[in-house]
């Protein structure tokens, strides 16, 4: 009697389990079958909302910079001389400068910021070294057409990215003559050690300018990179890395600085660089840049 109540405990076991794995494998065809639904509804417009606070700049600078552009004046962090700065409402009506990112997906170290699970890249350094520019009355635009949809649109590799560039340059200036300085921002694939310096206290990404010497007027390129070279270091040696020249086999050779003479290539630290030490080096290239500028127009 006993082994006979064992070994139907032991049969309703067994149909328990395979009654659970049939459960399991119809859930399974269920969600496999409504998959997309299931991507439309919900996860895609999870991300959708992700990427719109990536590509938001006040997101970034208000959450990772204690800087909130919505108001008259800004808190900027790790800085020792400057506590507050005034953020002016300038009317983009004559931009000047135009910034871009031919690699526009490269990122800094993804230390999510503040837990709001958002990293910060290239693209973002443009748009904060766009507001730290008002500062200076200096007015400036920041590409946002994405550079690996138009290579996807038009079949091309990641190899093309200075020719797309290259066409939404040129697109900028058509619409708009009073451009006048074209920044290409990056950021190296260097050690920290390399992209980082620290002065009282504050690091810093440090800052490294590319010509192309396959361009044939490279020489004007080059002159304005030494001329920003010498203001930068003069503010603090440390923080400029150099200026490197490409040309050859294997390199790019131009970086579209054949568009204009003052098109320049600028490395804004690293791939282990946080956005906070970007942002220290952005806010004094901005005031460095206002100087040239008002030097370079006063003739």
């Amino acid at each position: 009697m006993k082994r006979f109540k064992a070994k139907k405990s032991k049969n309703n076991s067994i149909i328990n389990i395979g009654l659970f794995l049939l459960l399991i494998l119809f859930i399974s065809n269920f969600f496999y079958s409504q998959r997309q639904n299931i991507y439309d509804y919900f996860i895609k417009n999870i991300f959708e909302n992700y990427d719109y606070n990536i590509a938001d700049v006040n997101f970034i600078l208000k959450y990772a910079l204690n800087i909130d552009l919505n108001k008259n004046e800004a808190v900027i962090k790790n800085e020792d001389d400057v506590s507050k700065i005034e953020v002016e409402k300038v009317v983009d009506d004559k931009p000047i400068i135009y910034l871009y990112n031919t690699h526009q997906e490269e990122k800094y170290y993804s230390n999510y910021i503040n837990g709001y699970n958002v990293s910060a890249g290239v693209l973002q350094a443009s748009k904060i070294l766009k507001e730290y520019l008002k500062e200076y009355d200096i007015n400036a635009i920041v590409e946002e057409n994405s550079i690996s949809e138009k290579l996807h649109s038009l079949n091309l590799k990641y190899g093309y990215s200075y020719k797309v560039s290259r066409m939404f340059l040129e697109d900028a200036y058509n619409k708009n003559n009073n451009l006048r300085y074209f920044i290409d921002i990056h950021r190296d694939s260097s050690k920290y050690d390399k992209t980082t310096i620290e002065i009282n206290g504050i690091k810093y990404a440090r800052l490294l300018f590319v010509i192309g010497l396959d361009n044939p007027n490279y020489e004007l390129n080059l002159k304005m990179a030494n001329n920003l070279r010498n203001r930068i270091e003069a503010y603090n040696k440390d923080l400029f890395r150099g200026i490197m020249k490409k040309s050859g086999k294997g390199v790019n050779g131009i970086y579209n600085q054949d568009f204009n003479s003052n098109v320049i290539l600028i490395e804004v630290g690293g791939q282990y660089n946080s956005i906070e030490e970007v942002n220290n080096t952005l806010k004094i290239l901005a005031k460095i840049l206002s100087e040239y500028i008002k030097d370079d127009q006063n003739g």
